[in-house]
């Protein structure tokens, strides 16, 4: 079976949706008996990005539209080279030849349309249900995102699969006084703090995060400060409206994008990670920070229970009062902090890369046979 890859995103900046191609491929390749993957791309991957093999290549494709190579570039390639399936991440062009499987993360621009620009919400929802229809299967990253998939979109419920992610390669426990000097250094950022990593955008919900944080210093004197780590997003007038009104400025930090390799110190050098996201698909910062050792206070909106599970806090995402209190909590409470520390290690080390794989192969499999019958 030849199967074409969109592999733009492994050239790009560390995000989740990197960490879900870095993670399948390298983890897939191994996997390979008869396969070949072609790996189309719009410019070249960078050195070593994946494990050598004689099983996939690299074609690179330049073009200067990224629509125009999703719609006409990637559907003729495809065709040019007889691939069996195509992989993609959901825009799925209608001049495809074969049968595709596209990865939708989450539907929340379904679930919650509030959160998104006018002009992203009407072009998410005009092409990922015709791209969903179109594929020959689906792939999601939780059965939470299965679901609402189903319950949005109208497919068969067998063509929807969810093939829970893995744990990012580089993420560990470390001393945490050392992790902290190295903050310190790299940064200027003295301890203590938790931190919140994520996009800057409405549905992260960072507002209850500086709301937890004031209550948190208020209620309890905890000295804490808050670390929001992320890049610019959108609709930022009411996370900048809350700072003003906070008066946060003397204790919070925001320190725009935070490479992977940073991320494992700020990790580790935090008391807590604060995810109050109102929705996830998955939510791969828990899985990070639990990795790490680092308690973990996350929202019960979307995917993040199943993340989670027991190894966490989990709470509504509209009540700082709560969120305070289990600051407080972890951070005067040593044994409760240690037990989640614990519990938290043990819980990541269930994501695999690997069960990934083989069950996104399976799906290859099962889809390009079908499509023979």
């Amino acid at each position: 079976m030849r199967i074409a890859i969109d592999a733009r995103l492994l050239t790009g900046r560390f995000t989740g949706d990197r960490t879900y191609w870095l993670g399948l491929l390298r983890a897939m390749i191994p996997l390979l008996s008869e396969e070949e993957l072609l790996l189309f791309t719009d410019k070249p991957l960078p050195e070593n990005v994946l494990p050598a093999s004689p099983q996939w290549r690299e074609i690179v494709l330049p073009v200067r539209s990224g629509r125009v190579w999703s719609m006409f570039t990637f559907p003729r390639a495809a065709r040019q080279w007889s691939v069996d399936i195509a992989h993609l991440q959901y825009s799925v062009s209608p001049l495809f030849r074969c049968p595709v499987v596209t990865t939708v993360h989450d539907v929340s621009f379904l679930v919650g349309p509030q959160w998104f620009a006018w002009k992203d919400r009407w072009l998410l929802r005009f092409s990922v249900p015709a791209s969903c229809r179109r594929a020959a299967r689906v792939l999601t990253v939780s059965e939470t995102s299965r679901e609402d998939i189903l319950k949005h979109i109208s497919l068969p419920p067998e063509k929807v699969v969810a093939t829970p992610l893995g744990l990012p390669d580089g993420f560990y426990p470390m001393d945490k006084a050392e992790a902290q000097v190295w903050i310190r250094e790299k940064y200027g950022i003295e301890p203590p703090y938790a931190i919140s990593v994520g996009v800057l955008q409405p549905r992260k919900n960072w507002t209850l995060a500086l709301q937890a944080i004031n209550e948190a210093r208020k209620l309890y004197g905890l000295p804490l400060r808050l670390l929001l780590l992320g890049k610019a997003g959108w609709l930022q007038q009411a996370l900048e409206r809350e700072i003003a009104k906070l008066n946060a400025g003397d204790w919070l930090v925001k320190t725009g994008y935070v490479p992977d390799e940073h991320l494992l110190y700020f990790y580790n050098a935090a008391d807590a990670l604060l995810f109050p996201s109102y929705y996830e698909g998955f939510g791969l910062p828990p899985l990070e920070a639990m990795a790490c050792g680092t308690p973990v206070i996350a929202s019960n909106g979307g995917a993040l229970p199943e993340v989670v599970g027991g190894a966490g806090i989990l709470l509504p995402p509209a009540e700082p009062g709560l969120w305070a209190n289990a600051l407080q909590v972890v951070f005067n409470e040593r044994e409760y902090r240690e037990r989640m520390r614990e519990e938290g290690l043990r819980r990541a080390l269930q994501f695999d890369w690997k069960q990934t794989a083989a069950q996104t192969l399976a799906v290859y499999r099962e889809a390009g046979f079908n499509s023979r019958k």
